[in-house]
C-alpha cells in the first residue's frame, strides 16, 4: 500500500493567515463602533460644556419683550425660557443673530408669562466638530433666574 504524503497547512502561513483575520475584524468593528461614538461639541478648542462656565448675561423681562445683555465674551446663540417651579419650557428660540460681547437683543415671547412669574433664562451656545455647526441649551445651572414684569 502506497501511502501518499499529505501536505498541511505550515504553521508560518497559518499564523500569518490568523493576524490577518484578526487585523480584519478589528478594522471592522472600529468603523461599526464609530457610529455610536458621537464627536464631542467644541467651542473655542475646548468641550463646549466648559464654556457655560463662562457665560456672563443679564435679561429683564416686560410683557412678552425679553431683553438680553450679553457681557461676557461667550457669544449666545439663543435662550431657553423656563417657568420657575413647573419647569416646563416656555419657550427655546434661536435668535436672529448672536449676541457677542456688549450686545443686547429682544426676544418677543409667544407665550407672555403673568407679572411676577419666576422665570429662569438658559443661555442656548453654537458648537462645533469638524464637519458641522449644532446649538448647545446650558444646564439650568447656568441660567439667570427674573421675575416677568
Amino acid at each position: 500500500m502506497i501511502i501518499g504524503k499529505k501536505r498541511g497547512l505550515s504553521p508560518v502561513i497559518a499564523t500569518s493567515l490568523l493576524i490577518a483575520l484578526g487585523l480584519v475584524l478589528a478594522i471592522i468593528i472600529f468603523f461599526w463602533a464609530r457610529r455610536f461614538i458621537g464627536e464631542s461639541l467644541q467651542k473655542e478648542g475646548s468641550a463646549i460644556e466648559y464654556s457655560c462656565e463662562n457665560v456672563n448675561f443679564e435679561a429683564q423681562s416686560q410683557g412678552n419683550q425679553l431683553s438680553i445683555v450679553n457681557k461676557g465674551n461667550v457669544p449666545i446663540y439663543g435662550v431657553e425660557v423656563r417657568k420657575e417651579k413647573v419647569g416646563e419650557i416656555l419657550q427655546s428660540e434661536a435668535l436672529t443673530e448672536t449676541i457677542t460681547n456688549g450686545a443686547t437683543a429682544t426676544l418677543t415671547l409667544s407665550n407672555a408669562p403673568d407679572v411676577g412669574t419666576k422665570l429662569t433664562i438658559t443661555p442656548i451656545l453654537l458648537g462645533e466638530t469638524s464637519t458641522y455647526t449644532k446649538s448647545y441649551p446650558c444646564s439650568v445651572d447656568y441660567g439667570k433666574e427674573i421675575t416677568a414684569g
